[in-house]
């Protein structure tokens, strides 16, 4: 009707308050991300190779022997675990050859499966200098994605912050240092559930195939995603029979490019486990006549956590596990990055494991302190070093202590959730940022 003016509903006030407050506190976390960010990055270029000396990372000694091995198979048909392959890999990272029973230190062999060179090709047909620029940029977009892929994309308003967050822990800091390709396999590993969980089987067992260029962090993911697929095969089957195809795939071209490959790279295994990182957490945690036991109990852990919460929350079952796992592997800092999405469970189930009771509530702030002391320490030994050169080098390991620390505390408020008490109470799940 003409003359009759249409008004637009009104907005409720307390509405208007709750996004203001929202956007209020997105952007404190975002100041807090930043000053994070700066004083890491701050930390692992200046003060952490002054202090580590000969054994600081440098992206020579982090992607020097995937590149060259990838080259050795694709371009120039060589076994790349020869002597003659790990002696050239030590030339271009330490200037000579390791003298054998010489001084421990990391012999940088190739310690891929063959396979890794047809998921990183594209490193090897470029000089050093540019494939190291293109891992770079690649490990960032990893990096970057993993997150919402995690999360399936849900719309969160402490997305920016997160990001931030994630570019602010030291093993991303150091992974990226490396360039290593762990960053794109936990990548990879996130896609893979992105895809179960939206339905695309068939596509997520293809990408739990390439995965497992990396075994000893795919297998945290890939086995309580096994037991999703078979708790429902006659549904699911599609994603364990594509995993299956590719990787015999995988296996079978790479016998033929390199022929006995197998019995070679077990070897070279066998030798990585003596001077690549360090004990197993648990080896550290337990006395050592209790650390075999510790580990069946875990795995026995793993699998009855992945049956129970197949269907319940997959997401915790994959974080129980990957949570578990680090503890059985050997120490390496930039593999916690796959400890991403047990970080974001807890966070999107604070409400839910604080009203368990006070037991619950100390080991959820514990894991949240470790990262908080590790930032600060960070930030305050990067003020410390701007303002007398070398001052940051007085407490400089407390950083990698947090790092150490971390895996054991995100494991212990898991394993509490787990308890069958768990269920008793209604859910208070909530959406991060709101």
């Amino acid at each position: 009707m003409e003359g009759v003016v249409q008004c637009a509903p009104a907005v409720p006030v307390r509405a208007t308050r709750n996004d203001s407050l929202r956007a209020q506190r997105a952007s404190v976390w975002l100041a807090i991300a930043i000053v994070c960010l700066l004083s890491s990055w701050y930390f692992a270029a200046v003060i952490a190779p002054v202090a580590l000396g000969s054994n600081a990372p440098t992206v020579w000694r982090g992607l020097f022997p995937e590149w060259f091995g990838t080259r050795e198979i694709l371009l120039q048909g060589r076994d790349p675990y020869s002597p003659q392959s790990t002696r050239e890999i030590q030339i271009a990272v330490y200037g000579k050859a390791a003298a054998a029973g010489g001084e421990a230190r990391n012999q940088h062999r190739f310690a891929y499966p063959v396979f890794f060179a047809f998921l990183f090709f594209s490193l090897a047909v470029l000089p050093f200098w540019a494939a190291q620029l293109l891992a770079l940029a690649g490990c960032m977009v990893a990096t970057a994605a993993s997150p919402g892929l995690w999360l399936r994309h849900r719309s969160f308003g402490l997305a920016g912050p997160i990001c931030v967050f994630v570019f602010a822990s030291y093993p991303v800091v150091l992974g990226l240092q490396l360039r290593q390709p762990t960053l794109m396999v936990a990548a990879t590993l996130a896609a893979a559930y992105y895809c179960v969980r939206s339905e695309r089987l068939g596509l997520a067992g293809i990408l739990a195939a390439l995965s497992t260029c990396k075994p000893q962090l795919a297998i945290a993911v890939l086995l309580p995603l096994s037991i999703w697929s078979i708790a429902q095969w006659g549904a699911r089957k599609r994603f364990l029979l594509a995993a299956a195809g590719g990787l015999g795939g995988l296996l079978l071209a790479s016998e033929l490019v390199s022929r006995g490959w197998i019995t070679h790279w077990m070897w070279t295994l066998k030798a990585y486990a003596h001077y690549a990182g360090s004990a197993p957490p648990l080896a550290d945690l337990l006395p050592g006549r209790l650390v075999v036991p510790g580990a069946i109990i875990l795995l026995a852990a793993v699998v009855g956590v992945g049956c129970k919460y197949r269907d319940q929350d997959l997401l915790y079952a994959v974080s129980f596990s990957i949570a578990a796992f680090q503890l059985l592997f050997p120490f390496q800092i930039y593999n916690e990055v796959l400890l991403l999405p047990a970080a974001l469970w807890l966070a999107n189930h604070a409400g839910e494991i604080k009203f368990r009771g006070q037991l619950h509530a100390l080991l959820y702030y514990c894991t949240w302190i470790v990262l908080g002391v590790g930032w600060a320490a960070t930030i305050g030994l990067s003020l410390a070093n701007l303002l007398a050169p070398g001052a940051g080098l007085t407490l400089w390991q407390l950083p990698l202590l947090t790092a150490w620390l971390y895996p054991p505390a995100v494991f212990a408020t898991l394993a509490l959730c787990a308890l069958p008490a768990w269920n008793r109470f209604p859910a208070r799940t909530r959406v991060l940022g709101q």
